[in-house]
């Protein structure tokens, strides 16, 4: 048979599809061929005691004709020493699968020597780095100080769920069950993760933790003998009635009645930096998240068209979100802009090119509160304040934020801003899209019915607005009749 009947040319004009698939020879059983679709690969063909066999050296392209006659040069040469092409290639598969069959072995036997920390470490080099960083660090904290002390030295294999048990009886005992539960949710992350790896048994007992069930205490003038209606109404104002699931929620919201008293009163008198101060009204005016609202860059702001676009790399969910900014929000917006000192919207005091931490803002409102206890002896409370001057930062401010319904937090601002907006007469529905959460109907209807209810979701932020601008003034905004105008479905 001629040799080198084939060229680069000939294959890319010539080797055309038909309606069957054929073979173009090259010589000595090298053949490229092509079928009805137009894909084009190589086969190598010689005879065997058993008859004709094939094999198959790749796709064309991919493997050039100088590569494939090489590649079937090193075939015929196997050929002659006696080793049969096809057999050979059985062989290397099956070994590959044998070494990679006893390397999985080896890494599972490891995982068998891996202590608790360890497995720790492989899933915050792996998953960890994905996380915010905040979260990460609380996370590393958790691990570091509530499950390394009693399962971290400890092998995967002997590890056990009894005294982790143990160690949340006693967290809740102590008043941290929030804390305690979030320990114990990140231990059964990482073991799940590592169960996926093979790193820890299939059957492990930690794979089947589950979080006992959360405990409910009731205070002391919420006991059938002690509670008064009255003095129940006269502490909290007329405001609360009606709102009897607030106890059962974790957070609260800000009352429009403690709103006024913020935003007229409160704030214009503290000492806190202004970067906070804008900060918490821009979350009460838009509703975005504190972790998205410390990042706010500049070159996401078009205060002439009034809209914030928060990309989906700064987003919870990882999704795009749009936001029209109220004559409230452009307000807070244009004060920072005249502070302005690089690319963030609310820059970090000291530290250049950087944003403020959202744990700052936190103290910050943390550290002017300071209530007493229900029942709580006055000696008790003063010792308590005492503990709480020597913080310097507390010293003059240190229950300006005191707030008729209680403690409350920066988080508090995004359930307020929810909360008011259902006061104001709008819909759920629209809340969720406002807030940028997760609806029901997203992996259904959702994925067909797309409309984006762009007006209504700029009608709803100029409303809070609006209410907000009133309770700056003052003003105990109308939310029955009055200057609220309900909002329907398109």
């Amino acid at each position: 048979m001629p040799r080198d009947l084939l060229t680069e040319t000939k294959i890319s004009k010539g080797a055309k599809p038909k309606e069957k698939e054929y073979l173009l020879g090259d010589g000595d059983g090298l053949f490229l061929r092509v079928r009805p679709t137009g894909a084009k690969d190589w086969l190598f063909k010689y005879k065997s005691p058993t008859g004709i066999k094939k094999i198959g050296l790749g796709s064309y392209p991919d493997r050039t004709l100088a590569s494939a006659r090489e590649e079937a040069n090193r075939l015929r040469q196997q050929r002659t020493e006696g080793v049969d092409p096809v057999d050979a290639r059985e062989e290397e598969r099956a070994r590959q699968e044998a070494e990679m069959l006893e390397r999985v072995k080896h890494e599972q036997q490891a995982a068998l020597v891996m202590t608790m920390d360890e497995l720790f470490e492989s899933w915050d080099s792996s998953h960890g780095v994905t996380l915010d960083t905040h979260w990460r660090a609380v996370r590393r904290s958790h691990w570091r100080c509530h499950i390394t002390p009693v399962l971290g030295d400890q092998k995967i294999d002997t590890a056990e769920k009894q005294p982790m048990l143990q160690r949340y009886d006693l967290m809740v005992r102590e008043g941290k069950e929030e804390t305690a539960r979030r320990v114990l949710a990140l231990l059964k992350q990482v073991v799940a993760w590592g169960i996926e790896r093979q790193y820890v048994a299939d059957d492990h007992l930690l794979g089947r933790l589950v979080l006992p069930k959360k405990q409910r205490s009731v205070r002391s003038d919420q006991l059938p003998e002690n509670f008064d209606i009255q003095q129940y109404l006269n502490a909290r104002g007329e405001e609360v009635v009606g709102n009897d699931l607030e106890d059962t929620l974790a957070g609260r919201a800000l009352q429009f009645s403690e709103l006024v008293m913020l935003l007229s009163d409160l704030l214009p008198r503290s000492t806190q930096a202004l970067t906070g101060k804008h900060l918490m009204c821009l979350m009460l005016s838009t509703g975005i998240r504190s972790s998205e609202a410390v990042r706010l860059r500049w070159q996401w702001i078009d205060l002439g068209r009034r809209l914030m676009i928060i990309p989906a790399g700064s987003m919870k969910k990882r999704k795009m979100h749009h936001i029209h900014l109220s004559e409230y929000a452009v307000k807070q917006l244009d004060a920072m802009q005249a502070i302005r000192t690089g690319d963030f919207v609310f820059p970090a005091p000291r530290k250049e090119n950087d944003h403020i931490l959202r744990t700052n803002v936190g103290n910050d409102i943390s550290s002017r509160q300071f209530y007493r206890e229900v029942d709580e002896p006055k000696a008790m409370f003063e010792a308590r304040l005492a503990k709480r001057m020597q913080c310097r930062r507390a010293k003059q401010d240190y229950d300006l934020y005191n707030l008729p319904g209680g403690k409350w937090t920066l988080y508090d601002l995004r359930r307020t801003v929810a909360t008011r907006m259902e006061e104001l007469g709008v819909e759920r529905d629209m809340v969720a899209r406002v807030l940028a959460h997760a609806r029901p109907d997203a992996k259904t209807t959702g994925r067909y019915a797309r409309h984006t209810h762009w007006e209504q979701r700029c009608k709803t932020l100029d409303l809070l607005g609006s209410a907000l601008e009133q309770c700056e003034s003052g003003q105990l905004p109308l939310v029955e009749g009055g200057n609220v105008v309900q909002l329907k479905r398109a």
